[in-house]
């Protein structure tokens, strides 16, 4: 079953106690399903308030819906005039026409409707608990979707799906630890990397000093530090310095590296200028 099978599944269960609220579920389910049949939804309020209502065709006036060129509309606005009647809409509008993918995957909620008009309703009805959405086009097809994982919470605990906005929620703080862990890690390697380098060209600036006899006319300082980097090339900067005696730290190890590659720099420099 997917994500969005058990949210609808959760959504299904909710039994709205005022009536209005009940009609505006309807209401949405109806509007947003245009010919789906109640009959086929697992929803035994929905069921039970279209009997009461005569019927298919005579609960859609009851919820203030008129068809126009084969296409339901919204006429009567008052349906969903109370906050409680809006996450009542917004949940039948889901059922309906709703989806929600996987949060370990990506964060994607949408509603989609075969009319502007009708997601427009859905986007003031999100609005009302400052939930902002996006409305694409495609075709005749009409959607509002949510890409931002606190509005998807937030739309989650509208329509009063908990459950499933604490799995919602559970997952996503999996999927945040894990990025924040591969984070570290791609910054650890990638300081390591850098590490590697530097140790590298250090070297080689030592061994271009020994090989032309230059290192041993060097203070005693930097002919330390010069050995130290050459037999523990994988050691960092600090550890290099607690070697040292006195010890230093990483700042006055590289200074004194710096020394002697700046100035076999400059002795490369007058080779290239001979």
């Amino acid at each position: 079953m997917s994500f969005s099978d058990e949210v609808k599944n959760e959504l299904s269960e909710i039994m709205p106690i005022p009536k209005h609220c009940k009609i505006a579920e309807l209401a949405g389910y109806i509007l947003f399903g245009q010919k789906k049949s109640v009959d086929k939804c697992n929803m035994s309020v929905l069921k039970s308030l279209t009997d009461d209502l005569g019927g298919r065709e005579n609960c859609r006036t009851a919820c203030g819906l008129e068809d126009a060129n084969g296409l339901l509309f919204l006429k009567d606005m008052d349906i969903i005039g109370r906050n409680c009647c809006k996450r009542s809409f917004l949940r039948g509008a889901f059922l309906a026409a709703g989806s929600i993918t996987d949060p370990e995957s990506e964060y994607h909620l949408q509603f989609v409707s075969a009319t502007r008009s009708g997601i427009e309703l859905l986007y003031n009805a999100a609005m009302a608990f400052d939930v902002v959405g996006k409305i694409t086009s495609a075709g005749k097809r009409f959607r509002l979707y949510f890409k931002d994982a606190d509005k998807i919470s937030d739309l989650l605990n509208i329509m009063e799906a908990h459950v499933s906005l604490m799995k919602f929620e559970n997952a996503r703080i999996l999927k945040e630890v894990r990025n924040s862990v591969n984070r570290k890690v791609n910054c650890e390697t990638a300081n390591l990397r850098k590490t590697a380098t530097a140790s590298e060209y250090a070297c080689e600036c030592v061994r271009y000093l020994e090989e032309n006899n230059i290192l041993k006319t060097l203070p005693e300082a930097l002919q330390i530090i010069a050995k130290l980097r050459t037999e523990y090339p994988e050691k960092s900067l600090s550890e290099l310095g607690e070697m040292t005696e006195p010890k230093l730290g990483r700042s006055g190890v590289n200074h004194r590296l710096e020394k002697l590659i700046a100035l076999v720099r400059d002795l490369k420099g007058k080779e290239e200028h001979q």
